[in-house]
């Protein structure tokens, strides 16, 4: 007898599922969620059938099961492509889904003009972790030590992109929108540099929503939901951001608010997950592609 095959999942039913997984990774790692997206080398997850970094949701799902499971690869494949490498998924593992976007042109039949649709699949996955017969290459660690303060890289890229880095209050990290200016802190009155860099890196990405850059909505008063959205931006724009150049920051004490907050809004809108990941994503493009020397500064 012949099995019929599933037929594919709609947008909805995708966006739910990822949603559900993103909140079960949350679950399990806590506090510990923005720390995900790096490894000790500063690798992001990276797909073996294309040797390219993730990005978007992807990001966002692979680093939380990544934390959630312990796995120490960023690599990611098929069942078949593994087999093809001729390694062999292990019995019992899980897999974690992916999603495949793009747009695509299509003739409206009602109106036979042109529009746009998108086109979303999902894909089973597995770490090379949860697999036998690989062996991933050596990767040399990053040096954090050459982190010195103030000059951490995250320093190095405000400066490349032209922002207007100020340390007049020495209580606050902000971004001022009607000024276009950030505030920080200096590096010292942090726990260790690393922290000081996410934070910077958290309105470096806040600055990018100004009307002359990304033109996101920056005017929301505080405890609105416009205002926890553009928060998430920011916080997975910097956790993106901490993968590219190396840097790992231990979780702050206000990530548990933050994960409390989006995990009611993510069970009420399973959409709104996608879109911070998204603007955070374009963020982080947008700031990385915009630095002088963007190759040494991920070096």
């Amino acid at each position: 007898m012949i099995k019929s095959k599933r037929p594919a999942r709609t947008s909805a039913e995708i966006h739910r599922m990822v949603a559900d997984q993103v909140i079960k990774a949350m679950e399990t790692s806590g506090t510990n969620w923005v720390k995900s997206w790096t490894t000790p080398s500063g690798q992001l997850p990276t797909s073996m059938s294309t040797g390219k970094q993730y990005n978007g949701i992807n990001l966002l799902i692979l680093g939380m099961e990544r934390a959630a499971n312990g796995y120490g690869s960023h690599h990611w494949a098929t069942y078949k492509q593994w087999s093809k490498m001729d390694a062999q998924v292990r019995k019992g593992e899980k897999s974690t889904t992916v999603i495949f976007y793009k747009p695509m042109r299509i003739q409206d039949k009602a109106t036979g003009e042109d529009k746009t649709i998108p086109l979303l699949k999902s894909f089973a996955i597995f770490n090379a972790d949860q697999v036998d017969g690989y062996t991933a290459p050596t990767v040399i660690d990053v040096d954090h030590a050459k982190l010195e303060q103030p000059n951490t890289r995250a320093d190095k890229l405000a400066g490349d992109v032209g922002c207007d880095l100020r340390f007049s209050d020495p209580d606050k990290a902000f971004y001022s929108p009607l000024h276009d200016f950030i505030n920080m802190p200096r590096a010292t009155q942090f726990d260790d540099v690393e922290n000081y860099a996410a934070t910077l890196l958290h309105e470096l990405t806040h600055w990018t929503g100004h009307a002359s850059r990304l033109d996101r909505n920056l005017t929301q008063g505080n405890g609105t939901k416009d205002y926890a959205k553009e928060e998430l931006v920011a916080e997975l724009g910097a956790a993106m951001m901490c993968g590219s150049l190396g840097i790992t920051p231990a979780p702050r004490d206000d990530h548990a608010k933050y994960l409390a907050n989006w995990m009611k809004r993510l069970k009420d809108d399973p959409k709104c997950i996608f879109q911070a990941a998204a603007k955070a994503s374009v963020a982080a493009d947008w700031l990385l592609s915009n630095a002088d020397n963007c190759e040494r500064l991920a070096a």
